[in-house]
């Protein structure tokens, strides 16, 4: 059971070692493929910026000690019957100060607000619609004074939206514990604020289930609250997947999402059906999606079913 969740984590979210020790030979700047090169350079430029911020903390800095770079870089076209084509993107990079005591960290990134805040990218299906003006540049530094194998507890800070300068404070907390041999339970409190929406929280519960050898489940529901929302704005999702190799996934997909006091308070809630897999490279993946869904933001729209098509280019990079 162990085995297939470990399999899923390395699919879903981070890189593998695997074939690292068949190198004997790297190539060089000019032999590398642009895409090797791109990573290598955002990398890079990611861990500089932290040796810079870093020097504030002391009067010499050891630049080798700078490779705590990690972060995801996603491109998404899609096409849905009711919204028509858009390409989606999003962007994460996250870096440690060795000379703060390894306890402060700064955040970069564009994206959807509640996921940066709740640091929930990976769990928010890519077809649920947002507001765009949602889709902006968020910077944070981080204070995380405890961290153990099961909590976490965190404080964060920084600004969004570009030149708006729209400032924002948050608190966290995680709390992740094993249920007998198979079953994950992962549960997250936030509280924050930021100057367009006011105070507010979020709550997160999430469970990661091995079903078998090669099934998986994963569900989780989040809400959010905040002084300028239309009551609660909800998300949930189910999921099974089926592992049929180490590197390639097909999965289930149910999912719904709304605001408690809108006019219609459920927004929309669909099917799909998608396939993961690495490509090219173990830090590169490709997700590919097709399925229904029935929307409806007003009384006077009829909900019915929408077709929906979608890839996702997902590029980690660090550590």
């Amino acid at each position: 059971m162990r085995r297939v969740i470990m399999s899923l984590i390395l699919l879903l979210v981070s890189p593998t070692v695997q074939g690292q020790s068949k190198e004997t030979e790297k190539p060089t700047d000019e032999d590398k493929p642009m895409i090797d090169s791109f990573r290598e350079g955002l990398t890079s430029s990611v861990n500089a910026t932290a040796a810079w911020l870093d020097s504030f903390f002391a009067d010499e800095i050891d630049p080798d000690a700078y490779d705590t770079a990690s972060g995801s870089l996603r491109v998404t076209p899609e096409w849905d019957e009711y919204g028509g084509f858009k390409l989606d993107s999003s962007f994460r990079a996250t870096v440690i100060f060795p000379q703060a005591e390894r306890k402060f960290s700064a955040i970069i990134g564009r994206g959807d607000f509640d996921d940066f805040i709740n640091d929930t990218q990976q769990s928010r299906p890519s077809v649920i619609r947002r507001d765009q003006s949602d889709e902006e540049w968020m910077l944070g530094l981080g204070f995380d004074p405890q961290v153990s194998n099961n909590h976490n507890l965190s404080f964060g800070a920084g600004i969004r939206g570009g030149l708006a300068l729209d400032p924002y404070f948050r608190v966290r907390y995680k709390y992740e514990s094993i249920i007998g041999e198979n079953v994950e339970f992962f549960t997250q409190s936030v509280g924050f604020w930021r100057d367009s929406d006011g105070f507010g929280v979020a709550q997160t519960f999430a469970f990661d289930a091995a079903l078998s050898d090669n099934w998986f489940s994963k569900s989780w529901v989040k809400g959010t609250f905040a002084e300028r929302t239309e009551g609660v704005r909800w998300h949930a999702s189910q999921k099974i997947y089926y592992m049929y190799h180490f590197e390639r996934a097909i999965a289930g997909e149910v999912w719904w999402y709304g605001e408690t006091e809108l006019a219609v308070p459920m927004q929309d809630y669909g099917i799909r059906a998608l396939h993961r897999s690495r490509f090219k490279r173990e830090w590169l993946f490709l997700e590919g999606w097709v399925g229904l869904h029935w929307p409806r933001e007003t009384f006077e729209e009829q909900r019915k079913p929408r077709w929906m098509v979608g890839l996702e280019l997902e590029l980690l990079f660090g550590k």
